[in-house]
């Protein structure tokens, strides 16, 4: 099998990381497409991989393509993804050509960011010398207050992505995907933006961090924009 990990625009890169099985990629061009691969790659034989080796697997697979990113814009492939044969690599770079294409341009220029959002509640616990209706009603204003709590993070994230917004102006687009959040997160956002423009929108929100403290707001490195192709 033909396994693949991104698309890129030609001409190849020069470099040629170790790909999944420790072999030097290759490099595959089909007019103004190149696809990054890896030759006689058992599929099947990798499903079956124990978990510790498979996980191996995949951070190789996450490894290379931001490699390549770090050089060029990317599309990059989901793990596991793998065509027959290069003809049949070859007939899908053709058919798809456009769309590829103009996703990479697209995307030029933009990365994807993991953001990340905890909000440190403020206590509210029932008197515990409290007993019967006392008791009842105070867990009723507990569980109201923590309904208000949670619309004021509500508003309070739209507002921080309305202020990041604002600073791209009309020249740059953004764009996000808000996933369930892991752990004791609140938010759990990724966010496609020019990486030209980082340091510029993390100054433009530094003023609601602070004025919003009970926020702990982290951003990742730039990534491909896996969530966004």
């Amino acid at each position: 099998m033909i396994y693949t990990f991104a698309i890129l625009y030609a001409p190849a890169p020069t470099d040629f990381p170790l790909g999944i099985t420790g072999k030097p990629i290759q490099y595959f061009q089909s007019d103004r497409l190149i696809a990054a691969i890896e030759l006689d790659v058992d599929i099947e034989a990798l499903k079956l991989l124990p978990e510790q080796s498979l996980m191996q697997a995949i951070v190789i697979h996450d490894r290379l393509i931001c490699q390549l990113f770090d050089q060029r814009p990317l599309l990059p492939l989901r793990f596991g993804t793998a065509f027959i044969s290069i003809s049949a690599l070859e007939s899908y770079l053709e058919t798809e050509s456009s769309r590829l294409l103009t996703s990479l341009e697209k995307l030029d220029g933009y990365a994807e960011f993991l953001v990340t959002g905890k909000a440190i509640a403020p206590k509210s616990e029932p008197a515990s010398d409290l007993k019967g209706k006392q008791y009842l009603l105070a867990k009723r204003s507990q569980y109201l207050q923590q309904e208000q709590w949670r619309e004021q993070l509500q508003q309070e994230v739209v507002i921080y992505f309305q202020i990041l917004k604002a600073a791209l102006g009309d020249l740059y687009k953004l764009d996000f995907q808000k996933v369930e959040p892991q752990n004791s997160e609140d938010i759990r956002v990724y966010v496609l933006i020019p990486r030209s423009q980082i340091e510029q929108l993390l100054q433009a929100v530094r003023s609601w961090e602070i004025e919003h403290s009970h926020w702990q707001i982290s951003w990742s490195e730039p990534l491909p924009p896996y969530h966004f192709i």
